[in-house]
């Protein structure tokens, strides 16, 4: 599994990652581990790059944390998108509505999620309450997607 922050400050040195530190945490919880984590600054390209990368590598699963607000910067689902074979939006569906109930701004993240080849790509909140409230509500859920694709009924 492979974590990439996309975050100015943070690969500048500027800020400290504690999204990163938190999907650690959650993942640890369902036996899970970090094999990659990559910091990166929030450009389309860059991002676009890196997550190529890793999809060639073979990871299964690639989570993404930062760049899916509105400020000019956030431009984290513009880079995965485009990259996607097959987009699942009922996994942000779920986090959206899961932090809805949690804060009135859950609606305005813009975080995609789905296949790019075999490769599942998750973009997340850059803040620690965000990142971990989407985890919430998608772990372990969306684990069951790696099953069904590899023939088990839904």
């Amino acid at each position: 599994m492979a974590v990439v922050i996309c975050s100015d400050r943070i690969s500048k040195g500027e800020a400290e990652d504690m999204s990163g530190v938190v999907i650690g945490e959650i993942l640890e919880k369902f036996q899970l581990s970090i094999d990659t984590e990559i910091v990166i600054l929030d450009e389309i390209e860059i991002i676009q790059q890196e997550a190529k990368k890793l999809i060639t590598a073979g990871y299964q699963l690639i989570l993404f944390t930062g760049g899916t607000g509105l400020s000019v910067r956030d431009v984290t689902p513009e880079a995965i998108r485009p990259l996607l074979d097959r987009e699942v939006p009922g996994i942000m569906e779920t986090a959206r509505s899961y932090g809805q109930q949690r804060t009135p701004y859950a609606m305005l993240s813009r975080g995609v999620a789905g296949f790019a080849g075999d490769s599942l790509l998750i973009t997340l909140p850059g803040s620690p309450k965000g990142v971990a409230e989407t985890m919430q509500a998608i772990f372990p859920q969306v684990l069951h997607i790696f099953s069904v694709k590899k023939g088990a009924s839904h």
